[in-house]
């Protein structure tokens, strides 16, 4: 059977290593400008990056309802 994280919807992992969430999460210096160029608040600044940063690994943003 192949691994959910190569088929079409892919998912996070259940188990991550501390070095995949920094290389993940970290966001770069254009990723922070960009956000901070479409949010009002630090609050939104926050929510914004994650869901970009969660873009990047899945290719698609995840449902947050």
């Amino acid at each position: 059977m192949v691994s959910i994280d190569r088929t079409a919807y892919p998912r996070f992992k259940r188990v991550v290593s501390v070095r995949e969430i920094a290389e993940m999460v970290a966001p770069s210096e254009s990723e922070v400008a960009w956000t901070r160029s479409k949010t009002p608040s630090d609050g939104h600044l926050l929510s914004l990056t994650m869901l970009l940063k969660c873009y990047h690994r899945l290719g698609y943003f995840p449902d947050v309802g």
